[in-house]
């Protein structure tokens, strides 16, 4: 799907590039049109420029950063499906309240586990209902294969290998994610990369009228007076 997006802007882009490039064939290339370009679709303004193989490199760079992303993003997103439907096959939030209901109990409150975490509903936060289950001890009662053992208020003596093969799953789906998060981090870099070039490129392209320095002589110096005074002029 973004492979075909990818070819679909640029077939579109390079056609608008091509009317422009024609329309302005007799005339200077703009840097600040230049820039604007790349800073859309990284390569069309060297492209608008003339400088094809520099337009393909840096498009190129920008095709290759969406496909990874599209990569990683569908990778982290199955298996983020996979863990949490493992989670609810194998986490139970009415044994947690039950061991909940123990900790607050007169009989232990003297040493009750410190719960410090609150549990929202899925409805409410669905990304921090999935990570708190597996990640503090508060929350071991509900795994199915504890589910037999007495309550406790020492939470950490507890250990559940299904608890531990659920983060497992959960901590491989948010590094699949996390990459595609650092992959856009890319793209953004390759889109302000290529708009600089493209604007430095374009401008060294300018003809040697529109650089020069000149310098102009006047019959009254600087504070009003009868003499002679040079203004120093550049352009670039």
């Amino acid at each position: 799907m973004v492979r075909y997006l990818i070819m679909g802007i640029l077939a579109i882009s390079l056609s608008a590039v091509s009317a422009v490039a024609a329309q302005e064939s007799g005339s200077e290339k703009s840097p600040k049109k230049a820039f604007m370009m790349s800073i859309l679709v990284p390569g069309l303004g060297e492209f608008y420029s003339g400088a094809k193989y520099r337009a393909a490199g840096f498009f190129g760079a920008e095709a290759l950063t969406w496909l990874a992303w599209s990569g990683w993003r569908s990778k982290g997103a199955d298996l983020r499906a996979e863990f949490r439907q493992f989670a609810d096959q194998n986490w139970d939030e009415a044994r947690y309240r039950e061991w909940q209901a123990f900790n607050a109990a007169p009989l232990g409150s003297n040493n009750a586990y410190i719960e410090t975490e609150t549990l929202p509903t899925k409805e409410e936060d669905t990304q921090q209902y999935y990570e708190l289950i597996g990640k503090y001890a508060q929350f071991i009662y509900g795994w199915s294969d504890v589910a037999n053992l007495p309550l406790s208020i020492d939470n950490q003596s507890i250990t559940s290998a299904v608890e531990e093969q659920y983060e497992t799953m959960r901590n491989e789906s948010n590094k699949h994610l996390k990459r595609a998060s650092v992959i856009i981090g890319l793209t953004v870099v390759n889109h302000i990369a290529s708009a600089i070039h493209a604007f430095a490129y374009t401008r060294s392209l300018s003809s040697s009228e529109s650089r020069c320095v000149w310098v102009n002589f006047s019959p009254i110096t600087p504070d009003g007076r009868e003499g002679v005074s040079a203004t120093l002029r550049a352009s670039f």
